[in-house]
This record gives C-alpha cells, sequence and structure tokens, in this order.
C-alpha cells in the first residue's frame, strides 16, 4: 500500500501532462490512499469502474459526513463566518431526502429555460467578446475569453445586472490556488462580499430580473415548500461557482487540446458537424473537473479488495477514470471522433452535473465562434511553455496565449 504522498496531483507539471502518475495510481489498484491539503488523508478511486461505483453507491457513502458519523464539518462550521459556513450546507453537501427536496426545486426553476432559447444568448455573448479581440494580431484566451464567456453566461441566467459582473470577478479572483491554505485565506473577504451581495440582490425588489434563474429560484415551490433565504444564497453561490469555473477550463482546456494538435483541428475545421463529440472528447482528456466532492463510509465495509472503516472519506478521482484502457482506446490520444465515449466528467447516480447541457452549449458555440471568426487561430508559443495552475481537483491553464491572425 503507498504511504499517501507518492503521488503528485496537484503541481503544475502533473496537470501538464497527468497520464503517466494516473497510469502509476491505477497500476496499484482502484483505490488509493493519499494525503491531500487541507482535508488530510483520502481514499481516491482511481478506474472508471470504481469511480462510478463509489458515485452510484448511496447506501455505503454518504456525501453529508454526519451521515457518516463524522463531526468534522459541524465543528469546523463552528468557527467560520455565518456568510461561509452557510455555503457549506448547499444541495452538494446533502444526501437524500434532502438532496432530493433541493435538486427538484432547482430542477424545477432550470426547467424554465431550455437550453435551445439561451443558445443565441450564449452566441451574442461569445461574439461580443470576439469583437472586441478582432483588431489584435495576440491575445490571452484565458483572460480575454475562456473566463468571461462562462461568467456572462451564468450571470445573465441568474437575472444579475450587467454592471456587477465585473465585480465578481474581483471578488473570486483570488480563488485560484485551493490547495494552498493562505491563498484561499485571502480570498475569504471577496467570498464574503459575493454572499452578502447575493442576499441581497435575491430579496424580492433586490436588483435580480423577473426573468432570471435567481426569480425561479425564489419563486419554485414543492409540496407547499420553498427555498429558505439561506438556500437560496447557498444555490445561487453553487450554481455561480459551478457554471463559471468549471466551464471555463473546459473551454480554455478544450482549445488548448486543439491547437496543439494540428491533425484534430484541421479535421474539426473540415467537418464543422463533429462539433458535439469535440466537447464530449475535451470533457474526456482535459478532464477540467479532475475529482469529486468526498464521499464517507457509513459503516465498515469491504470494497474493491481493501477493508475500509466507518467515516473514512474517499473521493472519485475523475481525472484517472476517463484515461482508464479498461474502459477507453488510446486513451492518451486526443480523438474528436471517439465514439462510445462514456466518461465521467459530469460524475453520475443523483449528484450528476445539473449544467451538463449549458457547459456543453457554451463549449460549443464559443469554439466555434472563435474557430469561424479568426481562421488562423494557434498557439503563441510551443505547447510545453504553456502554464498550469497548482491546483487540487480542477486542471486549469495559468494563461492561454494565441495568435489571432497569421
Amino acid at each position: 500500500m503507498s504511504d499517501g504522498n507518492q503521488f503528485d496531483i496537484l503541481s503544475p507539471e502533473f496537470h501538464a501532462n497527468p497520464f503517466p502518475t494516473l497510469d502509476r495510481m491505477r497500476e496499484e489498484g482502484p483505490v488509493v490512499s493519499l494525503r491531500l491539503p487541507i482535508v488530510g488523508r483520502t481514499w481516491l478511486a482511481v478506474t472508471h469502474a470504481s469511480c462510478a461505483e463509489l458515485l452510484k453507491n448511496h447506501e455505503d457513502f454518504a456525501r453529508d459526513p454526519a451521515n457518516a458519523g463524522s463531526r468534522t464539518q459541524e465543528r469546523i462550521l463552528r468557527f467560520l463566518p455565518r456568510t461561509l459556513g452557510l455555503l457549506a450546507t448547499n444541495m452538494l453537501g446533502h444526501d437524500d431526502p434532502e438532496h432530493r427536496r433541493l435538486r427538484g426545486l432547482v430542477d424545477q426553476a432550470f426547467q424554465r429555460r431550455t437550453i435551445a432559447a439561451l443558445k443565441p444568448m450564449i452566441a451574442a455573448t461569445a461574439d461580443r467578446l470576439i469583437d472586441r479581440l478582432q483588431a489584435r494580431t495576440e491575445a490571452d484566451l484565458m483572460a480575454e475569453f475562456c473566463r468571461d464567456l462562462p461568467l456572462s453566461v451564468i450571470c445573465a441566467m441568474l437575472g444579475l445586472p450587467d454592471k456587477d459582473h465585473d465585480r465578481f470577478k474581483s471578488w473570486l479572483g483570488g480563488l485560484k490556488d485551493t490547495a494552498n491554505v493562505f491563498a484561499v485565506l485571502r480570498a475569504i473577504p471577496g467570498v464574503i462580499s459575493v454572499v452578502r451581495y447575493l442576499r441581497r440582490v435575491s430579496r424580492p425588489g433586490g436588483g435580480a430580473r423577473d426573468e432570471g434563474l435567481i426569480a425561479a429560484l425564489r419563486d419554485a415551490e414543492i409540496d407547499g415548500q420553498q427555498l429558505s433565504e439561506d438556500d437560496l444564497v447557498s444555490m445561487i453561490f453553487l450554481l455561480f461557482g459551478a457554471g463559471q469555473e468549471t466551464t471555463t477550463h473546459l473551454i480554455s482546456g478544450g482549445l488548448f487540446a486543439l491547437l496543439s494538435d494540428a491533425d484534430q483541428l484541421r479535421r474539426l475545421r473540415g467537418d464543422p458537424g463533429l462539433m458535439p463529440m469535440c466537447v464530449e472528447e475535451c470533457l474526456r482528456y482535459v478532464s477540467p473537473v479532475q475529482m469529486t466532492k468526498p464521499r464517507f463510509a457509513t459503516r465498515d465495509l469491504f470494497w474493491q479488495g481493501r477493508q475500509f472503516r466507518r467515516g473514512d472519506m474517499f473521493a472519485a478521482f475523475l481525472a484517472a477514470a476517463n484515461c482508464d484502457p479498461a474502459q477507453f482506446d488510446r486513451p492518451r490520444t486526443f480523438d474528436i471522433a471517439r465514439h462510445p465515449n462514456p466518461h465521467l466528467s459530469f460524475g453520475t447516480g443523483v449528484h450528476f452535473c445539473l449544467g451538463f447541457q449549458l457547459a456543453r452549449a457554451e463549449a460549443s458555440i464559443g469554439l466555434q465562434r472563435l474557430l469561424d471568426r479568426f481562421p488562423d487561430l494557434q498557439l503563441a508559443v510551443k505547447p510545453e511553455e504553456v502554464r498550469w495552475h497548482k491546483r487540487l481537483g480542477i486542471r486549469a491553464l495559468a494563461r492561454l496565449p494565441v495568435r489571432l491572425a497569421a
């Protein structure tokens, strides 16, 4: 068994080329032990089969540590400012039946907006961002497109005023290195500002537009139950974070993969109908969300060939599942026509990503608009010179320098 420290899953070097490390992890078995920053010892499921089983098995593994006999989260929350504490109580941290109640209310609000109806707004947002680049020869697409597109779209969906978009960027801009406890602490004032703003804007007459998701969430009702104000603020923050951060790295990582592979880029330009399959391959190959939120063993159990104790912490390492040779042919190869492509980038089971259709639409439209408007688009540096952030659980480019015109 490993000592918990032999696998590097945080460094920029790992994110630049994760495959050798992921292969070594799977060689050790379907579950490996790691000691992670801040959270401590964690068991990572590293095969496609063990990840899927972990995410679907709600009898043996709970999202809420209290359901596994742990009071750690409760003790931590006691010391956090209330504005931060309520963020830890969003629906991702609950098991059924509370998870089902919250998910039902959010699903009800989401169902009022079809992705087809949102596509013109996504395209118009992408075009507006590209218009600003039109006269340029070079740009950092991470800062000037990949981050702004999901940010603008989720703010528009929520019904937040346009003038507030830049405030969100500055408030949350410091939360880049989640593996560094000091970086997290430095970002706390910005997070508190966001929460206070969301509490104010989510109230009737608080500034959110009537046709936005905030108003729909406020009005959603199942069996006479609505979201409390705390639930509402926590949910908005979750949707904002999930809708902006992960899609940013899907678009930027996908662009980087395409611009690093002339054959695949040429293939896509020659057949734009491949774009949906290309986005699925970006989800698999880039794996922008590297790992899931933790689960906790609800009892002592023998699982995946090992004995575990009640309260042990687990996470599904999606990046490893997505390049498991038992599931994927030539897993290290970026193939935009890969089929079938049963990646786990949106998870599986009852916590399957709520915004999966939105992420696919934003990536498809964003990539297509860039390729259409810039026929000579290419990296401005060699692929190995592009830097990655030191991050736990998110595969994030630091910059994406490109040449827009030949």
